[in-house]
């Protein structure tokens, strides 16, 4: 059978109710987590204490104040503390309302006795105002005045024997930034041409982008073709094979190795050569000597 919707924020309304319950509670300084019992102190003043306000052991948060009803000749307070820290607190023992501090408020100090009972639930403890909390909320606070003084004082005697400096220094800043404005002035032209060559410049490196990618991708190939020893290898080819010549002639096998070792042939062609060179200018100069011819037929020619 499923659940009607009426039932459901009836639900939902009860559970809100009880978390809100809870935290006024809290607020209140009751915790419903853990089992607390009330107890009551006697005041002639609180001396500024609230309710919520701490409850401590030997500076252990042990509960907190839940009520505070001014009376015709008193100040009734209630007061709760956790069961757990119950034992620890004999039935002679004072609650003393001390300080908790200059921003800390005012709380309630458990003062252990030495009775050998512990307090029971609804028992009254003894109250009593620490006679000298109101001196040490003056002598914190007068102490606090002190410090903040000396040190406006510190501040005041530093200004007051660096005032030369600080007055030279501002003036400087004033002189520099003078120069500054003036050298900026005085050079806006320069920056201005500065800055167009500039976007000139990125404006040309954009366009050619293209161009540097192909020239970029050219030298991959070439850095992978030498990667590839394509080149090296026909390299070293050529190498072993001028080797190998080489190695013919400085044996000895072949015409241009008998041509660099035989010297009487070389005196011969050197002679031959010259031979050739003779006959070649008397060719020159005595053409008829050697050549023939007749427009109405041929003669013989005498033999000397």
């Amino acid at each position: 059978m499923r659940a009607s919707r009426e039932f459901k924020i009836g639900v939902f309304a009860v559970v809100v109710l009880l978390v809100m319950w809870w935290g006024i509670k809290w607020l209140g300084g009751q915790n419903l987590l853990h089992r607390s019992d009330v107890y009551y102190v006697y005041y002639d003043s609180v001396a500024g204490l609230q309710e919520s306000s701490r409850v401590t052991l030997r500076g252990v948060d042990v509960g907190n104040v839940r009520t505070i009803e001014l009376g015709r000749d008193s100040v009734k307070v209630a007061i709760t503390i956790e069961h757990n820290y119950v034992d620890l607190i004999p039935n002679n023992s004072i609650a003393e309302i001390s300080s908790a501090g200059l921003m800390g408020g005012v709380e309630i100090s458990i003062l252990q006795g030495d009775a050998t009972v512990s307090i029971a639930p609804h028992d009254v403890l003894r109250g009593r105002v620490r006679p000298d909390m109101l001196g040490e909320l003056t002598s914190q606070g007068s102490e606090l005045i002190e410090g903040v003084t000396r040190t406006v004082e510190s501040v005041n005697r530093l200004l007051a024997e660096n005032s030369r400096q600080l007055t030279s220094f501002v003036a400087n800043l004033e002189t520099i930034s003078l120069s500054v404005n003036s050298l900026v002035a005085s050079s806006k032209g320069q920056i201005d041409n500065t800055l167009k060559d500039v976007r000139a410049f990125t404006k040309c490196l954009a366009e050619s982008t293209d161009n540097i990618e192909r020239i970029v991708a050219n030298f991959d190939a070439l850095t992978a073709d030498v990667a590839e020893q394509e080149v090296v290898t026909k390299l070293t080819s050529a190498i072993e094979s001028l080797n190998g010549v080489l190695a013919t002639i400085d044996n000895g096998d072949g015409t241009l190795s008998m041509l660099l070792s035989n010297k009487a042939l070389y005196e011969s062609l050197t002679e031959a050569g010259d031979n050739l060179g003779l006959l070649l200018d008397d060719l020159r100069a005595n053409p008829s000597k050697y050549v023939h011819f007749s427009l109405f037929g041929g003669h013989s020619v005498d033999k000397k």
